[in-house]
């Protein structure tokens, strides 16, 4: 086979046209941190990385929204919680005006409490976070309760009476708390009609009224102690879907480095050593190629 002056010059830029786009791709992997930077490089790896990406930013989606109602149950729980301390002082009040020895100076005192109290419901049954009203329901724009003249009633509508839920991995997770879970009793009366009749009895001194009542205040205060149970227990099971969908992310993006991730003490290895070849290769080409041009001319 005869070698020629133009086989050699050709193959020695084919060599370094080579270099150069060996020494673009190692740039890039250094600059981008992957070796696989489209399809092409490696249909396998790229598509394997690729779901993997999506199913990452899936479930990141997910663990911002559940960040994001877990903060919603810490209101929740903050309202629940002074609910039930409410409720337990109402109780109190309510044994101890039922007792024959409170004089007429001391049952105005606990009715007075118990207004007190009952406004304090008002303002807590009209929760809000950003404007919406956490107790609402379907109807976060409306406030749950309004006052109408000495009494205060439900203003939610029944068919807005609805739990709010996360939709997570196909599943609807219920984590709201309605007006109508906790200030109303099971036989439909709320705890606003309960303490006007409280109040009324208290000072009028009727004892038998009052006693009568104390069956409705615990059944108000169980539902609250049912709810706050509830929203701890759904708090527990975020935060452990929370826990494992950040554990499957560590693992995911664990996998996509070693699919395509770039070993940066090697590629800078790699980069000066073809950066040293194509320095020597332009060289040598520089001294073939104007001697094959003073041959030709000779």
């Amino acid at each position: 086979m005869r070698i020629t002056q133009s086989m050699i010059a050709n193959n020695a830029l084919k060599n370094i046209r080579n270099s150069y786009i060996r020494r673009e791709e190692l740039s890039e992997q250094i600059s981008t941190g992957k070796t696989v930077n489209r399809p092409s490089d490696d249909p396998t790896k790229a598509g394997k990385s690729s779901y993997l990406m999506s199913r990452n930013r899936l479930l990141n989606e997910y663990i911002d929204d559940i960040k994001n109602t877990r903060s919603v149950l810490v209101y929740y729980d903050t309202a629940l919680q002074e609910m039930q301390n409410v409720n337990h002082r109402i109780k109190e009040l309510t044994v101890q005006a039922a007792n024959d020895t409170q004089t007429v100076e001391d049952r105005n005192h606990i009715a007075l409490e118990l207004k007190q109290l009952k406004e304090h419901l008002y303002k807590l049954a009209n929760t809000q976070i950003g404007g919406k009203y956490i107790f609402g329901g379907a109807k976060t724009n409306v406030p749950p309760v309004r006052k109408e003249n000495e009494s205060v009633v439900i203003n939610t509508p029944q068919e807005a009476n609805i739990r709010a839920k996360l939709p997570i991995e196909h599943i609807d997770i219920e984590y709201g708390v309605t007006v109508y879970d906790v200030f109303k009793t099971d036989s439909g009366e709320t705890v606003f009609g309960i303490l006007d009749r409280l109040i009324n009895s208290v000072e009028k001194g009727n004892n038998d009224d009052i006693e009568r009542d104390l069956g409705s205040l615990d059944n108000i205060l169980n539902k609250v102690n049912a709810n706050l149970a509830r929203v701890g227990s759904v708090d527990n099971m975020l935060e452990s879907m929370k826990n494992r969908f950040e554990k499957v992310v560590d693992n995911n993006t664990d996998i996509i480095n070693e699919l395509i991730g770039t070993d940066l003490p090697k590629a800078l290895s790699d980069l000066s050593l073809e950066q040293t070849t194509l320095q020597a290769a332009l060289k040598t080409t520089a001294q073939i190629l104007p001697q094959s041009l003073v041959d030709f001319i000779r």
